[in-house]
């Protein structure tokens, strides 16, 4: 199974902290040079490509500014001249009751979770068409909690991503480009649920949890490989759970 990376260009948002981080060293460490995309600080993940031997450059913006996203793609094709894989995982968790959020808060949620990727989607992929050998896409979904009306606004973005997943994936089948989501379940870092206090781990999702402990980045590893190499030439339109069995 060929999970190597090299000679591959992945553009990542969300790249400054949590999963996307991780995700950035692990498609380092199998060969692909990276352009990482956030509005936090970067520095320390561009030292651990470099020393990993693999090219790093970066835009530091918001996905929600005009014309941004022209600018991500003018910087990543300056450095590299193509782009091969896309990770869409900018995203905002926005905690507030159902009956309580305001509109504007809930567009925030739709604009960065669910329109920066489309439109970061939609660029990608017509510059997959121009180089003319396919590429690869993965989108961070979620999984909804039990019992919970705190996380409407998450929740139906989340779900507008996995619809998008399977459109997109569905029409630019034919052109050798593959597009897939992870719906990722409760980590111990990026996405993860608070208690009532706003500090500490909701513990009672995770005596929901059948595998008895929140995921972590080594969990990601495997699937995200497979995902964007050769070896997941043919799934497509898929939006995979990873999160310990808590959707079964």
């Amino acid at each position: 199974m060929n999970l190597e990376l090299d000679g591959r260009v992945a553009l990542v948002s969300g790249c400054s902290q949590g999963l996307g981080y991780a995700c950035v060293r692990t498609l380092a460490r199998h060969g692909a040079d990276i352009f990482g995309v956030s509005i936090g600080d970067d520095s320390a993940l561009k030292k651990e490509v470099e020393a990993l031997g693999r090219s790093y450059h970066s835009l530091t913006v918001s996905l929600t500014t005009p014309g941004s996203i022209h600018d991500v793609m003018k910087e990543v094709l300056a450095a590299y001249g193509h782009v091969d894989i896309l990770l869409n995982f900018a995203g905002i968790l926005k905690k507030e009751d159902t009956l309580e959020i305001s509109r504007q808060a809930f567009q925030s949620a739709l604009d960065i979770n669910v329109t920066a990727a489309f439109t970061l989607s939609q660029e990608v992929i017509r510059q997959f068409i121009r180089q003319g050998h396919g590429g690869k896409i993965i989108n961070a979904s979620g999984i909804l909690p039990y019992g919970t009306s705190e996380y409407c606004a998450y929740f139906t973005s989340k779900g507008a991503v996995e619809a998008m997943t399977k459109y997109m994936a569905h029409e630019f089948a034919g052109r050798d480009i593959q597009i897939n989501a992870i719906t990722l379940g409760f980590m111990n870092e990026g996405n993860r649920l608070q208690s009532g206090d706003g500090q500490n781990d909701d513990l009672s999702v995770l005596k929901e949890i059948p595998a008895g402990r929140w995921g972590t980045w080594q969990d990601l590893d495997g699937l995200l490989l497979v995902l964007c190499s050769a070896a997941g030439n043919y799934i497509n339109g898929a939006c995979i759970p990873l999160d310990g069995g808590y959707s079964i």
